[in-house]
């Protein structure tokens, strides 16, 4: 292009405003990292440059880096077209998903835009053809002017988007004016010999105008997202908001069912549990009096066929005897907690009450009891025991067969106690608890005579047990017998007695 010589304060002044402008916005996207600034960036590069060349130009540093400075004003014009397309399409945010048409032309203008001085500065290099680097120049001057013109139908385009891309629009009359003074002198300047140093010094002030405008759209762009952003943020938490507050009362709403539901599971439950305990109650009292009935009728029978069956009537009364005691015991630890009250108990004196109380019922079968203390003394609820003890034992009288044993025994060995009911019987399923836990109930066995175990007993034996901070340990082969032992750690034995009351509903064992 033949540049119009304006002189070189002018040149020094306006060439100085645009670098400053220009230091200022890439500084700015370095800090801020966002790509309206770099874009405005390559736009003030550009006029930077392009403005610079002047003094080249006008002959003053030689003909030859004149002739490269005009040649170069070609690459300088496309970097600042090329930088206001990118510019322009960032700030009105034209993309492909809502603008497909508008967007595939900024890429087709873009893509000439860039391409173009690389082909000017091949065939400068190259080929050296002076009418196709005319061509080139005429080119460029056209999709610069045409590049101004993309922009401003863009902001008509999109002019109710929003309210920036109204002001992007009223201010881009500086640098439309300044291109078509420039442009047009431009081609004047090719076919006459004129004085433009008054219409390049307009040129250059209504640029400096338009960097101070798009300078101000880039703040009031920035203020924008920070509005935009600021909204987005009260928006989610008000949407967040109201559905924390809406799980909440579905929650809440939630809670005050199961409430009221576990209420009415609490008042039936507790129903329950008492007329099972008062019928369990009533129903031993007369079965109590039939044994005490057939004993005077056995003392008044002479007729030894008849004794034998007020005998096997008598034995069937007392396993459900037996049977109604468990469900009694049972159901007294379901009634609203149960007091553990532990103490140190006298084994000698309780294994000795024991064996006193089944004596007659284990001669009526046949079997000895058997005593074997080896330590005497156990922190632990002695009801509690008592009730473990009366249910193995029965147990292991039912399942053995004439002329066996049973040892009643305790002992001290590592950090445990051990007390235990031992049987040389027909033995058990030692897994009877698994077995329990995946039927939901305990299994009826008949003892060796055809008594009835309902299993209640060692279901009382392992819950109590458990209470007392021991464990029930079942040892036992078939037809050799078995061993049942409640083991406490040593650690027991250091305690203070302390009553404790365990909730009924905890789950145990």
């Amino acid at each position: 292009m033949d540049l119009i010589d304006t002189g070189n304060l002018e040149t020094i002044v306006f060439t100085s405003i645009f670098g400053i402008f220009g230091i200022y916005h890439l500084l700015s996207f370095l800090v801020l990292k966002h790509k309206v600034l770099f874009y405005y960036f390559i736009v003030i590069l550009g006029l930077t440059l392009h403005w610079s060349l002047y003094f080249f130009i006008g002959g003053a540093f030689g003909d030859t880096i004149s002739k490269i400075a005009d040649k170069a004003s070609l690459s300088t014009a496309m970097i600042t077209t090329l930088g206001l397309l990118l510019f322009t399409k960032n700030y009105l945010d034209i993309n492909g998903n809502d603008h497909p048409k508008l967007s595939k032309t900024y890429k087709v203008f873009i893509s000439l835009v860039a391409s173009l001085p690389l082909f000017h500065i091949t065939n400068n290099l190259i080929f050296g053809i002076g009418w196709l680097n005319d061509s080139f120049v005429l080119l460029a001057a056209l999709l610069a002017m045409l590049s101004i013109f993309l922009n401003i139908f863009s902001g008509f385009q999109l002019f109710r988007k929003h309210q920036l891309n109204r002001y992007y629009l009223y201010s881009y009359t500086p640098i439309l004016l300044a291109a078509l003074l420039y442009t047009g002198t431009w081609f004047l300047k090719r076919g006459f010999d004129f004085d433009a140093g008054t219409i390049v010094l307009i040129t250059s002030i209504l640029v400096t105008l338009q960097l101070i405008l798009f300078s101000l759209l880039i703040s009031f762009k920035f203020k924008a997202i920070e509005y935009e952003a600021m909204k987005i943020q009260l928006d989610a938490n008000t949407i967040l908001q109201s559905e924390v507050d809406r799980q909440t009362k579905k929650l809440q709403l939630a809670k005050g069912v199961l409430e009221d539901q576990n209420k009415e599971l609490e008042k039936v439950n507790q129903l329950k549990n008492k007329l099972f305990s008062l019928l369990t109650h009533d129903v031993r009292a007369p079965l109590n009096n039939f044994i005490v009935i057939i004993e005077l009728i056995q003392a008044e029978l002479a007729d030894s066929e008849l004794k034998a069956v007020t005998e096997q009537l008598k034995s069937e009364i007392s396993d459900k005897i037996s049977m109604v005691n468990g469900l009694l015991q049972w159901s007294y630890k379901q009634l609203d907690g149960m007091t553990v009250d532990k103490k140190f108990c006298d084994l000698e004196q309780i294994f000795g009450n024991i064996a006193n109380e089944f004596e007659r019922l284990a001669n009526d079968k046949g079997v000895t009891i058997e005593l074997q203390i080896s330590h005497s003394k156990l922190l632990i609820d002695e009801n509690m025991l008592n009730v473990i003890l009366r249910n193995l034992i029965s147990n292991a009288i039912k399942f053995s067969p004439s002329g066996q044993k049973i040892v009643l025994w305790s002992k001290r060995s590592g950090g445990y106690i051990d007390v235990g009911v031992k049987d040389f019987g027909v033995g058990m399923n030692t897994d009877w608890f698994e077995d329990l836990e995946k039927d939901g109930k305990p299994q009826t066995r008949k003892g060796t005579k055809g008594e009835k175990g309902t299993g209640f007993g060692l279901l009382i034996a392992k819950d109590f047990v458990a209470m007392n901070g021991g464990e029930l340990i079942c040892e036992s082969e078939v037809n050799k017998g078995t061993n049942f032992i409640l083991r406490f750690t040593i650690a027991a034995l250091d305690q203070t007695p302390n009553p404790t009351v365990l909730d009924a509903t905890q789950e145990r064992g």
